[in-house]
């Protein structure tokens, strides 16, 4: 590569991602949009340049960023402009859209923990207990208000969403592990088609219809629904704990699974693929919509269901 073509287009990045930071932390109306083009600039370097060139235009990124919008830019910063240089790297090696996203994930989850264990030790804050404070407190205001209108309230209802916000501070690993990988899977989702136009290659995630989990995920869920099954009374102990978190995230996974079997019927059917996104995303509040895909995901896995809907078809 061109020496000066590298020092210029690394100048244009650090000059790009500055204007989203600044975008970012100072126009609230822009922010929805502009933080996930934060990762962009130095995913594409990252990409085009390698991993030496690319670590230090994030070098010179953060320094920017932090004269920019000190301490706000901070979290930022390190979530955004570390998981864009992460995800651009990983495709730099040549690796899959799946494995990149398990790389990006890792980047995050590690920048969020990060972000509260130093949330605790030098601000003294607990960032999950405040989230539940707030909305404990939320609570406690809508009841005032209801009963100020008049209104009746359902006890059961409250204490029951009262006993969930207690359990965040439970969950806070859950939390972060999810969110690490929805910010990951958006910084993808967001890259792909700007990197179809600006670098070759076929930057995309397959189908979900082909989308599939090994074998072995099964039997780590039926481990994981015994394990909550014999910790059930035990709440507050470090294994309730542990399977508190683990058991959603494979809860989860078999979800996933069981939409790939739903998109795989339609796509073989000659159906309309807004049919499972119809079912899916009103239906998965509903505890039986979601059972279901998760029974159609285990059956998948168990029995291969998109491979008879297919053979079925022919």
């Amino acid at each position: 590569m061109n020496q000066s073509r590298k020092v210029t287009e690394g100048a244009v990045m650090i000059a790009l991602f500055a204007i989203l930071m600044a975008a970012t932390i100072y126009i609230p109306a822009l922010w929805v949009i502009s933080v996930w083009l934060l990762p962009m600039p130095l995913l594409i370097y990252t990409l085009r340049f390698g991993p030496k060139p690319g670590a230090l235009v994030l070098a010179v990124s953060i320094f920017v960023s932090l004269l920019i919008g000190f301490p706000f830019s901070i979290p930022l910063v390190l979530l955004f402009a570390v998981g864009g240089y992460v995800v651009g790297f990983s495709y730099y090696q040549k690796r899959s859209a799946f494995q990149t996203l398990f790389a990006g994930s890792l980047s995050y989850i590690f920048t969020l923990w990060l972000l509260f264990v130093g949330s605790i030790l030098i601000l003294d804050v607990h960032p999950f207990e405040v989230l539940a404070s707030g909305m404990e407190e939320s609570v406690a205001s809508a009841e005032q208000i209801l009963t100020s209108l008049g209104q009746e309230t359902n006890e059961e209802q409250l204490n029951m969403y009262r006993e969930l916000i207690d359990f965040i501070p439970q969950i806070a690993p859950l939390i972060m592990i999810v969110t690490g990988a929805g910010y990951a899977f958006l910084t993808q989702a967001f890259a792909h088609p700007i990197l179809r136009r600006l670098v070759d290659g076929q930057y995309r995630f397959p189908p979900i219809r082909l989308w599939s989990l090994p074998r072995v995920f099964l039997w780590y869920y039926l481990i994981g629904i015994i394990l909550r099954l014999a910790v059930l009374d035990d709440q507050g102990t470090t294994m309730h704990m542990i399977v508190s978190n683990i058991v959603p995230l494979l809860e989860i996974a078999m979800i996933i699974q069981g939409a790939s079997v739903m998109f795989q019927f339609v796509h073989v059917r000659k159906m309309t693929k807004a049919l499972p996104i119809l079912i899916l995303f009103p239906g998965m509040m509903l505890p039986l919509v979601s059972t279901f895909v998760r029974i159609l995901g285990i059956l998948d896995i168990g029995f291969n269901l998109k491979d008879r809907i297919k053979s079925d078809k022919n």
